[in-house]
């Protein structure tokens, strides 16, 4: 269902809400990607509220569905989003009060979710955290001449737009994210996709990138960390060494060697969902795994 959210500062933006099948017994609250959109966790919401679990997506400033449309792929300032997230988080808990909260990030997603959790945003307690194929760095890093030019054309151009999937795969075109080429072909074409950003929206991904070894330091609640074996954008070492670096005591890692980056829009989703479906029905009976 896609209701109308009016964020702190009074914009309103359209989110996404299901409901749980029975229950409802927790909440998850979903922060999407690059290029993506509240939508893209209808899957995963739907295998949730099989579990009893409602879900609620928000869509990002600065993204496809941004209703100011000069905002959309120029816009990444961290305080602003996190007091969004927050500010949705407390949406939750007030739709569904007493009950368990979790957050999931996908993407850059996952690395929004944590720094709004370091730099204490959230003033609601979070039961648990899921962080989906986080691009916390890429497979190949920029040589530093290509981050000193980034870094350049931040502030002498900052409104001029490159593709920040030639920083990945050293083309223009749209990069394989999913096995599922249906899927990708409704992505594609959607209104939210974006293919083009500012170079000062580059700059702020690439040091929140730099920076998510250091939140991973300070993220203390127990979390589950997915991670696809074909991901375009980072190997599953570098998430693991992520994961390794997460502060909380209790925290799962799960690999699905075959899966590409959108892990639950993938032919593998079968498999990721069990695995979600199970931690979260573990951590909302306070299981410790």
């Amino acid at each position: 269902m896609t209701f109308d959210w009016t964020a702190p500062d009074g914009e309103l933006f359209p989110c996404e809400e299901w409901k749980a099948e029975s229950g409802p017994r927790g909440v998850l609250v979903c922060v999407h990607g690059l290029s993506g959109a509240a939508t893209d966790f209808s899957a995963l919401a739907g295998a949730a509220a099989q579990e009893g679990f409602a879900s609620l997506a928000m869509n990002l400033r600065g993204q496809g569905l941004d209703p100011r449309a000069a905002r959309r792929g120029a816009f990444l300032d961290l305080p602003v989003l996190a007091n969004d997230v927050a500010a949705f988080t407390r949406l939750a808990q007030t739709r569904f009060p007493g009950l368990p909260l979790f957050l999931c990030g996908e993407s850059m997603g996952a690395l929004i979710v944590s720094w709004t959790i370091v730099h204490g945003k959230l003033d609601v307690p979070i039961r648990g955290l899921l962080f989906s194929a986080p691009v916390v760095e890429l497979k190949k890093p920029s040589p530093w001449h290509l981050r000193l030019a980034l870094r350049v054309l931040a502030v002498a151009a900052p409104n001029v737009r490159f593709y920040p999937a030639w920083f990945v795969s050293g083309k223009t075109g749209p990069l394989r994210v999913t096995r599922d080429e249906e899927h990708s072909r409704r992505v594609r074409n959607s209104p939210y996709f974006l293919r083009a950003y500012t170079f000062r929206f580059l700059q702020a991904f690439g040091e929140l990138m730099d920076e998510s070894r250091a939140l991973a330091a300070h993220v203390r609640v127990p979390s589950l960390v997915l991670a696809a074996g074909q991901d375009v954008f980072i190997r599953p070492g570098q998430v693991r060494g992520w994961f390794d670096s997460l502060a909380a005591e209790e925290k799962t890692f799960r690999l699905y060697p075959e899966a590409y980056h959108l892990l639950w829009n993938d032919f593998d989703r079968e498999i990721v969902l069990r695995d979600i479906q199970e931690w979260l029905g573990q951590r909302a009976a306070g299981v410790s795994i």
